[in-house]
């Protein structure tokens, strides 16, 4: 079994049980305790699991805490299709900056093979395009948050200072038609605005969930951008459109 599809199994026996116990889950995923063992160690240390004699057990999280480790498993298909489809409105040549998240991880992905020059805010992306010969890529500076991987601070904000880029793709915690786009750290919110500074347009990526949230720290209006790619539906979206904002649905 996959990697990716045996920790997405683990998680779904916590959600539905609570704590796993790591014989157990050997047997039903046909793999060696010392991989279970090996899963639930980068779960813990992601912040999705406590370690206990033989297993482990959920932590209970707010939704605002969800660790990259758990969002990465959600709505795997909707962020591979909002992915293509805003990568397909970068043409070749583009200079791009990437937001951090697992929805704009699917669109570095789809930009793979592609003559465009990108710097992302995550370390991530920057992993999933570094052997890609096609891709430019810079690497961003800053301060390296654990778990997420996205850089932050001062550091982090001083090339787009001296740079400027066709793209910018932002990914949104919250998305509503009055408070705009929220992300839930203040200091993460910092490194997005500099980036908007020094972006030509700004393509906005989201699923569903996050449109009408509002979280804890702002990033910018909703006229700050120019485009989102989503698949909500019209309820969810109807706001956002009378509030002037193109939508694309993936």
């Amino acid at each position: 079994m996959h990697v990716q599809n045996r920790r997405r199994a683990l998680l779904d026996a916590l959600q539905r049980d609570g704590s796993v116990q790591v014989r157990q889950l050997a047997a039903e995923l046909s793999c060696s305790e010392m991989t279970i063992r090996r899963d639930l160690d980068v779960l813990e240390r992601d912040g999705v699991v406590r370690r206990v004699h033989g297993g482990a057990i959920r932590v209970q999280l707010r939704r605002d805490e969800m660790p990259y480790a758990a969002r990465v498993f959600e709505a795997t298909e909707v962020k591979q299709r909002i992915g293509q489809a805003v990568a397909a409105l970068i043409d070749d040549g583009e200079t791009v900056i990437l937001d951090s998240g697992t929805t704009v991880l699917e669109v570095a992905r789809a930009l793979r093979g592609r003559p465009v020059t990108v710097l992302p805010l995550g370390l991530r992306a920057l992993l999933e395009l570094a052997d890609d010969d096609a891709v430019s890529l810079i690497s961003p500076g800053g301060d390296v948050r654990p778990g997420e991987l996205v850089v932050t601070g001062d550091l982090a904000e001083v090339a787009f200072e001296r740079l400027r880029f066709d793209t910018l793709v932002l990914g949104c915690c919250g998305l509503h038609e009055q408070e705009g786009v929220t992300t839930h750290v203040p200091a993460d919110a910092r490194v997005k605005r500099a980036a908007l500074r020094a972006a030509r347009r700004t393509i906005l990526a989201s699923d569903a969930t996050k449109i009408g949230q509002v979280t804890f720290g702002h990033v910018c209006p909703l006229a700050a951008a120019q485009r989102l790619v989503t698949d909500a539906g019209p309820e969810l979206t109807s706001s956002l459109e009378a509030a002037g904002l193109l939508v694309q649905r993936a």
